[in-house]
């Protein structure tokens, strides 16, 4: 799990040091729910890797469900100052969500943030199909459909690909690497985002008026980093990830 785990702990990372310059800003009603949504996503990231470190992949699929759901929160957020007040304020959380969140209303405020940091109509396209597809994939993680239960007990072992562990606490399954890779990808998708808005002219209001500082620096470095991991090693590691399922293709990874 080590090159995964690299790849996780940059994405924990980077969420660390955004949201540590974030809170160095004078903040207001538009741009504190940005803030506190990286401290959210912060956390959500962590607790993915500890529990993969534990072995725990059902909560872990669990959590990363949400984090999705959170990554395009914070996107909303960072286009829209007005939706950024209507959430944090709302007085009935349940009916905002269903008014402006749930059933695909933020996917079009979403793609607005795409569009505006840098993405194409056919990219911004292709990211909402995207997360529609992963959650519904993870969906079965929070609403206990069966295979989460099977999984749980009969662990589909990655140090011996093809076997499993039955009824043992903790074991490493083959679904593992392909959640870190998942993590990073998101975030690394949000990072070049983020860096795209607060170097362009007219940026989004959470963006506006960053200056260099060492935080700052601290934030693009950890970006950079894992964009370079999965440039050289992404492909590389999706072949490996994908053996564990085969192990006759072992052969094809060296």
């Amino acid at each position: 799990m080590q090159p995964w785990m690299v790849l996780l702990d940059e994405a924990v990372r980077f969420f660390v040091y955004l949201e540590r310059y974030q809170y160095t800003r004078k903040l207001a009603r538009e741009t504190s729910p940005f803030a506190l949504q990286l401290s959210r996503l912060g956390s959500d990231v962590l607790s993915i890797r500890e529990l993969i470190s534990i072995g725990q992949e059902a909560p872990a699929y669990a959590i990363a469900r949400s984090f999705v759901d959170g990554v395009e929160l914070a996107m909303a957020i960072a286009e829209d100052p007005s939706f950024a007040v209507a959430y944090s304020e709302a007085e009935d959380n349940l009916a905002f969500w269903k008014k402006r969140i749930g059933f695909g209303q933020i996917y079009s405020t979403v793609e607005r943030f795409l569009l505006r940091t840098g993405g194409s109509a056919t990219e911004a396209s292709q990211h909402i199909a995207r997360h529609k597809a992963v959650k519904n994939a993870l969906s079965g993680h929070v609403h206990i459909a069966p295979y989460s239960a099977l999984r749980s007990g009969l662990i589909p072992s990655i140090s011996h690909p093809g076997m499993f562990h039955i009824g043992e606490l903790g074991c490493l399954s083959t679904h593992m690497p392909q959640l870190c890779m998942l993590i990073a990808e998101e975030t690394h998708t949000f990072a070049a985002c983020c860096i795209n808005a607060f170097i362009k002219p007219n940026p989004p209001l959470v963006f506006s008026e960053y200056r260099p500082t060492k935080k700052l620096h601290d934030t693009v470095a950890s970006a950079h980093v894992l964009q370079e991991l999965l440039a050289r090693h992404g492909h590389q590691l999706e072949l490996l990830s994908n053996s564990f399922f085969n192990p006759g293709d072992n052969k094809n990874t060296t």
